[in-house]
């Protein structure tokens, strides 16, 4: 758990700056050059450099150069299926909620 709490001590630049460096180790050990994995994922070089330095990059690109590496596996915690506790499917009547009501 410490390495999770460490994440939350961290700005959002630094925890991107540090997926980019991931991104970029990924690809040299696999020794793929940029070019290549624009061939392999459609993503300009451009993008997959501002990627791997650490700049903001859409969901799309990060997904795309993740598949690319063969690093999807990185996703699998973050889209494990979710359910709601029994106590909230009773208070709403067996009907998932929508949207947070911001009460607790």
């Amino acid at each position: 758990m410490e390495q999770f709490n460490d994440l939350y001590s961290r700005s959002d630049k630094e925890i991107i700056r540090q997926i980019g460096e991931k991104i970029k180790t990924a690809r040299l050990n696999e020794n793929i050059t940029q070019s290549e994995l624009q061939r392999i994922t459609g993503v300009h070089t451009k993008t997959i450099g501002e990627a791997e330095a650490g700049k903001n990059v859409t969901l799309g690109t990060l997904v795309a150069i993740l598949r690319g590496l063969e690093m999807l596996d990185l996703l699998n915690e973050l889209l494990r299926e979710e359910s709601i506790s029994p106590i909230m499917m009773a208070k709403y009547r067996g009907k998932a909620p929508q949207r947070a009501s911001g009460k607790v």
